[in-house]
């Protein structure tokens, strides 16, 4: 049973992480700074045939789903990622630093929006994915493919924001009790310290290595007998 537990939760978080394939395709039109490592051109590669594939196979007898607005979306978030990383490999050469994991700021993080707004990443974790979903009930109407991916996507970048989220929280969690025990380390080592210092203990005589004189006046008998 624990191992069923176990195992779903194990296969919960790996779910969670592939979000952030179809996550990326919106997160390029909206972020400018997502980081170098997390736009790796294989994954958006696939995701690009994965999208044009799928513009194909809608058949053209339905003229309301529109796929060429889905397929040059594709096109579009391919060439975005591709530029994003030019600039942050030429960056990096210039010596501007930038966590290579780096997920983005949103475009929504105004600096004149409250504190409480602004901390955890409340926006780019609630606003940005929900910006997205609405878009995409709104491109219904004029593309059904294309407004459909748009929720999709939207889903996953709420998805993926939020294992992102609870993974530095246990990140900055784990530290906060390693300086927490390390304190508790040092109160100890300091406890003996201050304690009153033991007695020496008497060492012991030192064993005899040599003959005792009477010993040695027995042997000079003995030899001269």
């Amino acid at each position: 049973m624990r191992r069923t537990i176990s195992s779903f939760w194990q296969t919960n978080e790996n779910v969670k992480w592939l979000m952030r394939y179809p996550a990326m395709t919106v997160m390029v039109f909206m972020r400018r700074d997502i980081g170098y490592r997390l736009l790796n051109p294989v994954p958006m590669l696939i995701m690009t045939g994965i999208l044009m594939l799928v513009a194909m196979m809608i058949p053209p007898n339905r003229p309301e789903t529109k796929p060429h607005y889905l397929f040059w979306f594709a096109m579009t978030s391919l060439f975005l990622a591709s530029c994003q990383r030019t600039k942050r490999w030429r960056e990096f050469k210039r010596g501007i630093l930038q966590h290579s994991y780096y997920i983005g700021t949103s475009p929504f993080d105004f600096k004149w929006l409250p504190f409480f707004c602004r901390r955890f990443r409340r926006v780019a974790r609630f606003v940005d994915p929900f910006f997205c979903i609405l878009v995409g009930f709104g491109m219904l109407a004029e593309s059904t493919a294309l407004g459909c991916w748009l929720i999709i996507a939207g889903t996953a970048l709420r998805i993926y924001e939020d294992a992102v989220h609870r993974k530095e929280l246990n990140r900055d969690l784990d530290i906060l009790d390693s300086l927490i025990i390390s304190d508790v380390h040092g109160g100890t080592v300091e406890a003996f310290d201050d304690s009153a210092p033991h007695a020496p203990q008497s060492s012991s005589p030192p064993i005899p290595t040599g003959l005792a004189p009477d010993i040695r006046k027995s042997i000079r008998r003995r030899k001269n007998a």
